[in-house]
């Protein structure tokens, strides 16, 4: 049986339940969803959604589904002790979230929002100071599927690209890849750092006062991971006192962003509500992946994008 936290409506999860074979029951209640026959689940896990006292009532819960390639909201050592499969969406949204990167620094170093801004006034004002991204340095903090595309998009248009990964290895595209411990040494090089790793213990708040304060003054900063892997207040005091010129956020320590916060009323700030990598490409890959994991779990075949739950990717 297979039980879904994520809406029907969803266009996702109607190509999941057209093609997988066999019936999908969607609830958003997620006390209405806990079925002790169900033994799939497909769900969020960067929502906390799924709590260790929830799990609990699905005894015959054997594999979850993740429709987002982070999984740091689901009770990871719970169900590293009950031996449930977490198959995530690593890689559909990789080319999404990078063309949302390189789109996002386009518009930054066009001065775009400062136009659109102009555009609801009426104002007509030159910028003179818009720059091309051609030769500038893109370090990109977490080298997985969605940092590897990032930068060998960003090397396709002139720019140079430091790689920051846990294991070091040569990526097509990259100058250089360096261990993530090389952070500070790298930052200093930047006019755009991209965060683009995974949330877990060792990741919070990589990008702490510390790490910015490393940054020039005209770099621009990028998060398109989670919130939590940067401090979002020392974020705050990096721009307030203009350790650097701006910055590019599609995630936050709190979805939605409340309305009190700052960041809103910053120009230097591009916002966006964790939509980097809703594309109805993002969405169909996603599915496929799901559908051939259903498949292969019903066969007992080796499954897809299986998440190592004691290191959360």
């Amino acid at each position: 049986m297979i039980l879904s936290l994520i809406d029907l409506n969803n266009p996702m999860l109607q190509q999941v339940a057209e093609r997988c074979g066999e019936p999908v029951f969607a609830f958003q209640d997620v006390s209405q969803a806990l079925h002790s026959e169900a033994d799939i689940l497909i769900t969020s896990g960067g929502q906390p959604l799924l709590d260790e006292e929830r799990l609990s009532a699905m005894p015959s819960l054997k594999l979850i589904l993740s429709v987002s390639a982070g999984v740091d909201k689901l009770p990871r050592e719970a169900l590293e002790r009950r031996g449930i499969i977490v198959c995530n969406a690593r890689g559909a949204h990789a080319l999404s979230i990078a063309e949302y990167v390189l789109g996002a620094m386009l518009a930054f170093s066009y001065r775009i929002p400062q136009f659109v801004r102009n555009q609801e006034r009426r104002l007509w004002q030159h910028a003179y100071d818009a720059q091309p991204i051609e030769g500038k340095t893109l370090c990109v903090i977490g080298a997985g599927h969605i940092g590897s595309m990032l930068g060998r998009k960003a090397s396709a248009l002139g720019m140079r690209v430091i790689g920051l990964k846990r294991r070091p290895e040569p990526i097509e595209g990259f100058q250089e890849v360096r261990p993530v411990s090389a952070l500070h040494e790298t930052l200093p090089e930047a006019d755009f750092a991209a965060l683009v790793t995974p949330l877990t213990p060792e990741t919070y708040h990589l990008m702490d006062e510390a790490a910015f304060a490393r940054m020039k003054p005209s770099a621009v900063f990028i998060n398109v991971s989670r919130g939590d892997t940067a401090d979002e207040e020392a974020l705050i005091r990096a721009l307030e006192n203009k350790q650097i010129v701006g910055a590019i956020l599609d995630v936050f320590h709190t979805e939605p962003l409340p309305a009190d916060s700052p960041l809103w009323s910053m120009p230097n700030v591009l916002i966006s509500p964790h939509n980097g990598g809703f594309t109805q490409d993002a969405s169909d890959k996603t599915a496929l992946m799901m559908v051939e994991n259903i498949r292969r779990f019903r066969e007992g075949r080796p499954l897809l994008n299986v998440v190592d739950l004691s290191r959360g990717y």
